[in-house]
């Protein structure tokens, strides 16, 4: 999984492997590494050729998957002070 880039599919995910595999890509300077929908971002401390005219002109990649609907529930309808019996809209 290391040189795959996806931690998550490590078979024991805890943070010495997950240290260990951003270690390893570090050192292959490989700095993005997705853990599951997570990406990590290392500093390299140098500059890489990583974008080149190609990539600064292309379109934006899609994402995996849509973001998610925040599920908000629905309102009470509003009532009038107790003792009125009326209800306000």
């Amino acid at each position: 999984p290391g040189a795959a880039g996806d931690l998550a599919a490590l078979a024991e995910l805890d943070e010495a492997a997950l240290l260990a595999g951003l270690r390893e890509r570090f050192l292959q300077q490989h700095i993005y590494t997705d853990i599951g929908d997570i990406l990590v971002a290392v500093n390299p401390f140098q500059p890489l050729p990583l974008y080149g005219r190609e990539v600064s002109a292309a379109p934006p990649a899609a994402p995996r998957r849509p973001p998610a609907a925040h599920a908000c529930p629905t309102p009470l309808p509003r009532r009038s002070p107790i003792g009125t019996g009326a209800s306000r809209p």
